[in-house]
């Protein structure tokens, strides 16, 4: 059991009240956008109602005064309300009370009592609440470590709807943690994430479908969902999609479209892109050949993995990085090699080196 302050728990956005044309509009059915954040105006009339006991217009205020700095005066207040809003049973205000409690902000952490806070609001059906229930029981933050359990309230926010809770699903049954691997579920509830655009899943559902195991393994349906989390701007799936031109595999062989793929991925310093890209201008396949610019790319590689903590990197990104450098210092002339260096220097974000080596610029 982990005791320790944990920011991976979230806090729900601060929001604008809803103007009367928003209501209208929505119960006429239509689209509306994304609301604004809250006002002057909006925090004044939540504060009205919050002194006359709302617990509704209470949880509004904490999430308004928590919108700023976490470390902000603010943050004591709305622990102040929320601890109000909580004792009249206020499911949201429980479970942000929560999440306060485990980042340590505006309050001293207590890891139980998070944990505590979020369960009496998983059950009484808060999603939100579930998804950060079962976050604990995974991670082991403030509970024992307890998969299985985890994996009851995942399903439970995931059958409301709740996107990450529905990949948390997916990737249980993928991994088997928590049950059996069975990835005919995995597959089900990746899918409902992925319908909801959350790119991570399309990526996680496509890769399912080239699993070897999988019994439903489809080449096309992994590049269809891969290809979704490439446009959503998602690297590692924009650098997947490049090996899936560079390959073939279920879409015409492209050296030019895999090149494009992976400066996209490489222009978000995707460590595995880099190293293909370097490769590539090595050979000069998809592009125009440049040693210089192959070993200035291994070495920008090499100085995102010095600065990554040990558990992003990886090892075999670390070896492949480390054979890179070798196999180019080992027929690259000393003038090459310093020139990479000093193109490296002038350039130092990886975009900007990208389109100092490619004469046509990186589609985004």
């Amino acid at each position: 059991m982990k005791n320790n302050v944990d920011l991976r728990f979230t806090l729900p956005e601060a929001r604008r009240a809803p103007a009367m044309s928003r209501v209208l509009a929505l119960l006429d059915g239509k689209a509306v956008a994304r609301p604004e954040p809250s006002t002057p105006q909006d925090i004044a009339s939540w504060q009205r109602e919050a002194a006359s006991g709302s617990p509704e217009a209470q949880y509004e205020l904490a999430k308004a005064l928590t919108s700023g700095n976490p470390l902000s005066a603010d943050n004591r207040a709305a622990v102040k309300w929320l601890r109000k809003a909580a004792e009249k049973e206020h499911a949201a205000s429980q479970h942000m009370l929560g999440v306060l409690i485990a980042r340590g902000q505006g309050v001293r952490a207590n890891p139980q009592q998070a944990v505590e806070l979020f369960r009496v609001a998983a059950v009484m059906g808060n999603a939100d609440a579930q998804f950060d229930l079962a976050r604990a029981l995974d991670w082991g933050f403030g509970a024992q470590e307890n998969p299985r359990e985890a994996l009851t309230w995942y399903r439970l926010a995931g059958a409301q709807g709740h996107t990450l809770a529905q990949l948390a699903v997916g990737r249980a049954y993928s991994k088997g943690r928590g049950c059996e691997p069975d990835l005919i579920q995995a597959a089900s509830w990746l899918r409902k994430a992925a319908m909801s655009h959350n790119a991570q899943a399309c990526r996680e559902l496509g890769l399912l479908y080239l699993r070897p195991d999988n019994p439903q393994a489809n080449n096309q349906d992994a590049y269809r969902w891969i290809s979704e989390a490439a446009r959503s701007g998602l690297a590692r799936a924009q650098y997947d999609l490049a090996l899936f031109y560079w390959s073939g595999r279920a879409v015409a062989r492209s050296p030019q479209e895999a090149f494009n793929w992976a400066a996209r991925a490489a222009s978000q310093d995707d460590v595995r892109a880099i190293l293909f890209l370097s490769r590539l201008f090595e050979t000069g396949n998809g592009c125009t050949a440049s040693r210089c610019g192959a070993y200035a790319l291994a070495l920008k590689a090499a100085q995102l993995l010095r600065l990554a903590a040990p558990s992003d990197s990886g090892e075999s990104a670390q070896e492949e990085s480390a054979l890179r450098l070798r196999e180019l210092s080992g027929v690259l002339e000393a003038s090459e090699i310093q020139a990479a260096q000093m193109l490296l220097d002038d350039h130092p974000q990886t975009a900007d080196l990208l389109e100092n080596l490619r004469p046509v610029r990186i589609r985004r």
